[in-house]
């Protein structure tokens, strides 16, 4: 895990920055439905191989789950 604001080569696994949230979600705030519907319309993108990228998850305001995506190194 590596901080949001550091985007070196990986491997990795990477929090989203808060405008980077927003950039697909304005409220920054996704519900587990946002975040798969931005997976399918590839408003958010994979990294590159051996990375990652996460983001907290919310139901009802809070926060529930965290999205994982991203590239294996095999």
């Amino acid at each position: 895990m590596i901080d949001a604001t550091d985007t070196d080569d990986g491997p990795f696994m990477r929090p989203l920055t808060d405008d980077e949230v927003r950039a697909w979600v304005p409220h920054g705030r996704p519900t587990y439905e946002e975040w798969d519907d931005a997976l399918d319309s590839e408003r958010l993108t994979f990294p590159g191989r051996a990375q990652g990228n996460c983001t907290v998850l919310y139901r009802d305001g809070q926060p529930e789950q965290i999205g994982y995506w991203g590239v294996t190194a095999d």
